[in-house]
């Protein structure tokens, strides 16, 4: 029951790359990971991740949604990686076919399997984002996301305990279900987490979950 469920996944993200790549007549350019990115087999947090790619990692890229990227590395073939984690560097017009915005309807994301807590710079799980896996911590945030989180994106029964302070001290709050806008006294005020639960498959913590439709406009 695996291996075909497997084949599967392969087959519809397959098919969510091509469509995406034979929507753009050209490779958009190259652009560079602003930080540590997932590559994933699909467009959206709900697919595998095929690697973590380190910051400074130079991509090709084919097309871009409005959050995501369809890219080719070097090393590890095709995937796709969240926009907002890319610098573009010779993006040339940026999506834009002088014909006005392309709508390409993909695939249907494959069901959440994997645990996982994605923190989102902007509420409604919008921005810069990082995602993090149960047995996860850290004691002080370090770059632009101390005391900048505003969304919590969580799946796959994961569950987060957020605090204030470093060292998980001062206001902590613990969470087992995404929120798409936190309350103001942890609303750009995370310093540390600590991140639970198992990478059993959970499907009861979407009640949160953006809604991100089935029709894909390309910039």
């Amino acid at each position: 029951m695996f291996a075909p469920r497997l084949v599967r996944l392969a087959a519809l993200s397959a098919i969510a790359f091509a469509c995406l790549t034979a929507a753009a007549s050209a490779s958009m350019g190259t652009a560079t990971t602003v930080t540590a990115a997932n590559l994933r087999t699909g467009p959206g947090t709900s697919y595998p991740v095929i690697t973590s790619l380190s910051e400074g990692t130079d991509v090709t890229v084919d097309a871009c949604t409005l959050t995501w990227c369809a890219v080719e590395t070097d090393s590890d073939g095709n995937g796709f990686v969240a926009k907002s984690l890319l610098d573009f560097v010779d993006s040339g017009d940026n999506g834009d076919d002088n014909g006005g915005p392309i709508i390409i309807t993909p695939q249907p994301e494959p069901p959440q399997s994997d645990a996982e807590v994605c923190f989102y710079q902007q509420k409604n799980f919008m921005g810069a984002n990082f995602c993090v896996y149960p047995g996860d911590q850290d004691a002080d945030i370090p770059g632009n996301f101390d005391d900048n989180i505003a969304s919590i994106l969580i799946s796959g029964g994961a569950s987060v305990e957020v605090c204030t302070d470093v060292d998980f001290g001062g206001e902590c709050k613990t969470y087992d279900h995404s929120v798409k806008k936190l309350p103001t006294y942890l609303r750009d005020d995370i310093t540390s987490y600590t991140v639970g639960g198992d990478n059993g498959d959970n499907g009861d913590n979407d009640s949160d979950m953006p809604d991100t439709g089935n029709v894909i406009t390309l910039q």
